[in-house]
C-alpha cells in the first residue's frame, strides 16, 4: 500500500510552521519469497548480508519511492551458526499474530544467532520526527542483552545524526529481560524528535540479537517527518528533474534571476561537481549510481536538495 505524502500547515504565535513526510517505508516495494534466507558468508566474522536469488530480501535499493536499506551480520563473541543454517529474516508477508499496521508486508528478524543490523538510507531533513512500528513475538526471551553471547537477547532501534555522530534511541532493551518490559504480542509505535536541527542528515538503524525461531522481531511503517521553516520556502524556489535521474543531464529550474552556483557532493561529503552557469542543464555523466546532495547558490539564496542517480 503506497502512502500519500501530506503537507500540514499550522499557525502558532504568528509564526508559520509546517510539517511534511520526507521519507518512508512500509516494505511494500521489495518482492516477497516465503522460504528461509541462508547466509553464504562466514558466520565467525562480521560481514555484509547480500540478497540471494529467490530468497527473502534483506537489502533493498531506493528506486524513487520507499527508503532503501542494507543489512549486515556481526557474530557473538563466541561465534555460532549465524544465518548460515537458514532462517526467516528480511522482507516478509507473514505477519505476526496481528497484521502489519501499514500494507501487507514488513521486515522480520528471527533466530539470527548473532547480531542482525539493518541500516536505512540517510535522509536530509530539518528538525525531524522519526517513527517506526515494531512487534516482538510473545515467547521466552533470555538474558538482559548486556553481553554479546547466545541467550542475551536484545533489540535496539535508534537514529544517528551523521553530521555530529549523536545517537537517539527510539527503543533499547539493553539491561532488561525483554519479557519484563510488557512490549510483547502487540504492535508498538515509538518515535524520537531532534528539535532545532535544520538541514541535518540522519539514518535509522536497527540492531537485533536473538537465537530462536520463536524469538521474532517485526518492523513496519517507518517515517521521517520534517519541520519546515523559512529554509523550505527557499527550497520551493528550485526544482531538480528528472529525479531519480537516469540520463546524462538534469534540469535545475529556479524562480530567481541570475547565474547559479551548483555544488554536488556524495552523502559522505565528497565534492564531485562544482560549476557556475546560466542554463538549467547540469551535466551528470561523471556521477555513478547513488544519492547525492546538490547545493544551489543563486544571489543571496542557498538551498541543498537530494538527487538520486540510477
Amino acid at each position: 500500500m503506497k502512502k500519500i505524502n501530506l503537507l500540514i500547515v499550522l499557525s502558532i504565535s504568528n509564526t508559520m510552521m509546517s510539517f511534511a513526510q520526507n521519507a518512508y517505508t512500509s516494505f511494500e516495494e521489495p518482492a516477497v519469497f516465503t522460504i528461509e534466507y541462508t547466509d553464504t558468508g562466514d558466520p565467525s566474522a562480521a560481514h555484509d548480508l547480500l540478497n540471494n536469488t529467490n530468497e527473502p530480501n534483506v537489502d533493498y535499493t531506493f528506486t524513487g519511492g520507499e527508503l532503501g536499506f542494507n543489512a549486515r551480520y556481526e557474530p557473538y563473541d563466541t561465534p555460532g551458526d549465524g544465518l548460515s543454517d537458514g532462517d526467516f529474516v528480511g522482507v516478509t508477508e507473514d505477519a505476526p499474530s496481528i497484521p502489519f499496521p501499514d500494507g501487507l508486508q514488513g521486515y522480520l528478524i528471527s533466530d539470527a544467532d548473532g547480531n542482525f543490523i539493518v541500516e536505512f538510507d540517510p535522509v536530509l531533513i530539518s528538525s525531524p520526527l522519526i517513527q517506526i512500528d515494531y512487534f516482538i513475538s510473545e515467547t521466552g526471551y533470555e538474558g538482559d542483552g548486556t553481553v554479546n553471547t547466545s541467550g542475551s537477547d536484545r533489540l535496539r532501534i535508534y537514529v544517528k545524526n551523521l553530521d555530529d555522530n549523536m545517537e537517539y534511541d527510539l527503543l533499547d532493551t539493553t539491561g532488561n529481560d525483554i519479557n519484563d518490559l510488557n512490549i510483547e504480542g502487540v504492535w508498538n509505535t515509538v518515535n524520537v524528535a531532534i528539535e532545532n536541527s535544520p538541514d541535518i542528515t540522519v539514518k535509522l538503524i536497527i540492531e537485533a540479537r536473538n537465537n530462536a525461531g520463536t524469538e521474532a522481531f517485526f518492523f513496519d511503517n517507518i517515517s521521517f517527518t520534517g519541520t519546515l521553516g523559512l529554509s523550505d520556502v527557499k527550497d520551493n524556489l528550485f526544482s531538480i528533474y528528472p529525479n531519480p535521474a537516469n540520463s546524462n543531464f538534469v534540469n535545475i529550474v529556479s524562480q530567481i534571476e541570475g547565474p547559479k552556483e551548483v555544488t554536488v557532493c556524495t552523502i559522505l561529503g565528497e565534492q564531485v561537481i562544482k560549476t557556475t552557469h546560466n542554463t538549467n542543464l547540469l551535466d551528470i555523466t561523471q556521477l555513478n549510481s547513488g544519492i547525492y546532495l546538490v547545493k544551489i547558490i543563486q544571489g543571496t539564496t542557498s538551498v541543498t536538495k537530494k538527487l538520486v542517480v540510477k
